[in-house]
């Protein structure tokens, strides 16, 4: 993977866990879903070779979180974001 797309797939991750994680009042789970769906669907344009290696990234980065919240919704964000078939 190259830095460009190592540095996305990063920065994706870092947008699902904040907005997963940030307070209702804040963001509405309503509000979170007008943003994750429709990059779920421009993810389902990948192939799934592609797909899989983005999941297997994000899992990379969530072996890297110290925090168990932050480590438990970058591991759930491959599903959240459609790439698991």
């Amino acid at each position: 993977m190259t830095p460009l797309e190592h540095t996305l797939a990063r920065a994706l991750t870092e947008i699902v866990i904040r907005l997963d994680l940030s307070d209702d009042a804040a963001i509405t789970p309503a509000a979170t879903m007008q943003v994750i769906e429709p990059v779920a669907v421009l993810l389902q344009d990948l192939s799934e070779q592609d797909r899989q290696a983005l999941a297997d990234l994000i899992n990379q980065f969530a072996h890297q979180e110290t925090g168990p919240e932050r480590r438990l919704t970058a591991w759930e964000a491959p599903e959240t974001l459609g790439l698991l078939v």
